[in-house]
């Protein structure tokens, strides 16, 4: 029996023996499609760690992918019903795991619009002090886009007074968070960066000398940079110049659909529903589509200034509880609600059941 290829074990990690999933919804969740159902699908199915990490893909791979894993017994089911793991795909996907990376952390959800501009700049940010130290001009920047390097001449002009001793900081930051990978991972990581006299490795190249599929190496880099954002969340004060790099690009970019964050801005600048409706020329579904995007993606999201008391009450007996309810039953405990109202308590739960 020919082997499972690295793809094929990654579909098998994103089916359970609880709930069947769908060939679309899994389609829709792997190549990140930003609507409402499919992220609180995504959210429902605990497959946050895997929107949009498949965003090039056709369908037709994981069509094929899913009918090598039911003729190989590892899951059954139809797209109709939906598909389940099945006792040997699960034995079978354990033991992969247990000595290949997958993909693990929820906050890549969270992230996914903003860890491609963040990694680049973080990356481009040890270029440009490595030569800066060794008073090196000459050197090809490793980002070529005007934007990017107008964005880190503002960055840097902020630190024109001691610019040596803020580039041994951000070294020093590197350290300590090197540090905490295992020995191997971040040796890997490492081959990312590029300085004076240290040119930055290919994801195939770092699969030669590490001697892993290439696609395992993609998994390991984007795991350990969302373990970086994590930390930077959590501890900023021991990694000032690197949280201060996610917080401005967070802040200019959000981590929602830039129409989202734009209806958002709006709403916390004090501007009510139906003035955010006349304002932006927008139909009322589209802008509520927006409110739920945001409140999918922070956890600090102003719930109680769209539920009355009473649904608010229901959402936090949901939460306690850890509770999982569909609009037919939220209709039932309220059957005036509207559509809007009965998604922003299904997402919210969700949510909560995530970040506590």
């Amino acid at each position: 029996m020919k082997s499972l290829t690295y793809i094929e074990y990654l579909f098998l990690d994103c089916i359970s023996t609880g709930r069947p999933i769908k060939e679309a919804t899994l389609f829709y969740n792997l190549i990140g499609k930003r609507t409402v159902s499919t992220m609180l699908q995504c959210r429902q199915y605990d497959l946050e760690a895997y929107f949009t990490v498949m965003p090039g893909m056709k369908p037709t791979a994981l069509k094929k992918g899913l009918e090598r894993l039911a003729s190989d017994g590892l899951i059954i089911g139809n797209d109709g019903e939906g598909f389940l793991l099945t006792e040997a795909g699960s034995a079978k996907k354990a033991d992969f795991f247990s000595r290949h990376a997958h993909f693990s952390l929820g906050s890549q959800m969270e992230f996914a619009l903003v860890q491609g501009v963040l990694r680049r700049r973080m990356l481009f940010l040890i270029q440009i002090l490595s030569e800066m130290l060794h008073k090196n001009k000459h050197y090809y920047p490793i980002e070529r886009e005007a934007k990017e390097q107008i964005w880190m001449k503002r960055l840097l002009a902020q630190h024109a007074g001691d610019r040596a001793t803020f580039a041994r900081a951000y070294g020093e930051e590197w350290r300590t968070y090197l540090s905490r990978l295992p020995e191997k991972d971040a040796g890997l990581f490492a081959l990312q960066f590029e300085g004076t006299g240290h040119l930055r490795k290919t994801t195939g190249q770092m699969a030669g000398l590490f001697s892993f599929e290439e696609a395992e190496v993609k998994i390991l880099l984007h795991q350990n940079w969302l373990r970086l954002y994590g930390a930077l969340e959590k501890e900023p004060e021991k990694f000032p110049v690197l949280a201060s790099v996610m917080l401005m690009t967070i802040k200019e970019n959000g981590l929602a659909s830039a129409s989202a964050e734009t209806t958002m801005r709006y709403f916390m600048n004090g501007h009510g529903m139906e003035e955010i409706i006349s304002m932006r020329g927008l139909k009322q579904s589209t802008i509520q589509d927006h409110f739920a995007e945001i409140a999918l993606i922070y956890p600090e999201f102003p719930t109680q200034r769209f539920l009355d008391k009473g649904k608010m009450q229901y959402l936090q007996q949901l939460v306690e509880h850890k509770v999982r309810v569909d609009y037919r039953e939220i209709q039932k405990e309220f059957p005036e609600i509207n559509f809007f109202e009965s998604r922003l308590i299904q997402i919210r739960s969700e949510v909560a059941a995530k970040h506590g």
